[in-house]
């Protein structure tokens, strides 16, 4: 996870809808589940499970790999993380409250990953699921490619 912080309201949104999850589901609100819940909410960028492991590593002997796991299961069943899958051998993350929607692309290079809004992509998706009798509920929209200028990227980003 890379440093681009957003503000302390939001964070304290997630953390608070995080805690009435874990209340609600009669789960113990642990010391290493807020830990690894303040560090993925205080920073929205896409992550793996081995990159926020990393970023914990001041705290691995408390956090385990498994826990971590446990952990995004936790927010993703809450409604607070999605689960991406970018083509690679492990999933990505982000958080989503109060985030809108946005699509992805993928560089298969470097991992660069870059949000986009398009309101025709949009106004496709829903025209087709129309012609065809659906109404839409969610959806994802990954586009993989590499980055024009691979040799001068500078988005080259760990696992």
């Amino acid at each position: 996870m890379q440093n681009d912080p957003i503000s302390s309201d939001d964070t304290k949104k997630e953390m608070l809808a995080f805690e009435e999850y874990l209340k609600e589901k009669g789960l113990k609100i642990t010391n290493q589940r807020l830990l690894v819940a303040q560090k993925i909410f205080s920073s929205h960028n896409h992550f793996t499970a081995e990159g926020l492991l990393d970023e914990l590593k001041d705290n691995k002997d408390r956090i385990s790999k498994a826990t971590i796991y446990r952990i995004l299961a936790i927010m993703v069943e809450a409604g607070l993380l999605e689960e991406h899958d970018f083509g690679k051998d492990y999933k990505y993350y982000e958080h989503i409250i109060g985030h809108e929607h946005h699509d992805h692309i993928i560089c298969m290079q470097c991992g660069r990953i870059v949000e986009f809004v398009d309101e025709r992509i949009e106004e496709l998706q829903n025209k087709a699921a129309s012609e065809n009798g659906f109404t839409i509920t969610g959806h994802s929209l990954n586009i993989f490619g590499n980055c024009l200028n691979f040799a001068n990227c500078e988005h080259k980003i760990k696992k």
